[in-house]
């Protein structure tokens, strides 16, 4: 068994199974870069040695506020996916970095010019249908106010091609929880493709609220992602605090494979506080998630109890 919170103190987690080991990429502790710690069961990944794979300020990239790290595998090679600025959050944008192997080196590739130039964090990538995608947070202007949830089609893993559209806004009762902050928020897309559909889960309210939760779009996996009458929200958060759980502020999720490749299993970030909180008080939670017959993800509710160890894996 595994106890919650599994990887311990923790925020915006992404964690990938792959030859043998599970691979947790972090932003670093003082914010300006990235690190990654890898150990072969989930049981010891929260206290494997950090190591540094990327250093804010070199290479020509942006020094500060590295957030939500994503690593994936295209054709062959590694890319990281990471919002960062120098200094002044108006001039988050996202950035890529590459390498061989899922460890590094990592080498700094540049901005990923999305459409309009604007701030863009929590950038994901899928492939539905043979097309390439990437999806992100961002605000409709230039100032804070609102993040929606932008798709463009991904080129190549550097470079996106054409527009981008607007598939989520918060608008619904839930997801509108703005606090004194006062900042409506939609972010930390994640996606699965299974049984040709696509399941798009993203965070609704701001984290800083106790209400901050999932919600999930969902379209076919031969649609025109790119038209926005292809996506159903679904009118309530699909995980979201339980009464009774002591969790509060249930978001920011990913999505990982157990080491067999028979579960998948999400990756979460929740705090204790019953007021809510976006600061180092987040903890990371997993737990098994099942699926409908028409592969719809079915992630459960929020839980801080013990956990099984994933399939296949060979524990401590």
């Amino acid at each position: 068994m595994l106890a919650n919170p599994v990887l311990g103190q923790g925020a915006d987690p992404f964690v990938v199974f792959v030859d043998g080991q599970y691979h947790q990429i972090l932003s670093a502790g003082n914010g300006n870069g990235l690190v990654m710690r890898s150990a072969t069961s989930l049981a010891t990944l929260a206290t494997a040695p950090e190591q540094e794979i990327f250093t804010g300020g070199t290479g020509g990239a942006p020094c500060c506020e590295w957030w939500a790290p994503e690593v994936h595998q295209i054709g062959g090679r590694w890319y990281v996916y990471v919002a960062a600025d120098d200094g002044d959050n108006e001039n988050h944008r996202t950035y890529v970095l590459s390498a061989d192997s899922v460890t590094g080196p990592y080498t700094f590739e540049g901005q990923l010019k999305l459409p309009g130039d604007r701030w863009a964090i929590d950038a994901t990538v899928f492939t539905a249908a043979d097309v390439s995608y990437v999806a992100w947070s961002g605000w409709p202007g230039a100032k804070n106010g609102e993040q929606d949830l932008y798709l463009s089609r991904l080129d190549t893993p550097t470079t996106v091609t054409g527009r981008a559209v607007r598939i989520s806004r918060p608008e619904l009762a839930w997801e509108t929880h703005a606090g004194s902050v006062g900042v409506l928020v939609n972010e930390g897309p994640a996606v699965l493709v299974r049984d040709g559909r696509v399941s798009l889960t993203y965070s609704g309210s701001g984290c800083w609220t106790p209400q901050y939760a999932l919600g999930m779009l969902t379209a076919d996996a031969t649609a025109d992602l790119l038209d926005p009458a292809s996506w159903q929200k679904s009118p309530e958060p699909v995980f979201a605090p339980a009464k009774g759980s002591g969790l509060y502020g249930t978001g920011h999720n990913n999505f990982f494979t157990s080491p067999d490749g028979t579960q998948t299993w999400i990756v979460y970030h929740a705090v204790t506080n019953p007021e809510g909180s976006c600061g180092s008080d987040r903890e990371v939670y997993a737990q098994p998630v099942t699926f409908a017959a028409d592969g719809t993800p079915q992630l459960g509710t929020p839980s801080a109890a013990d956990v099984p160890l994933p399939s296949g894996d060979p524990g401590r």
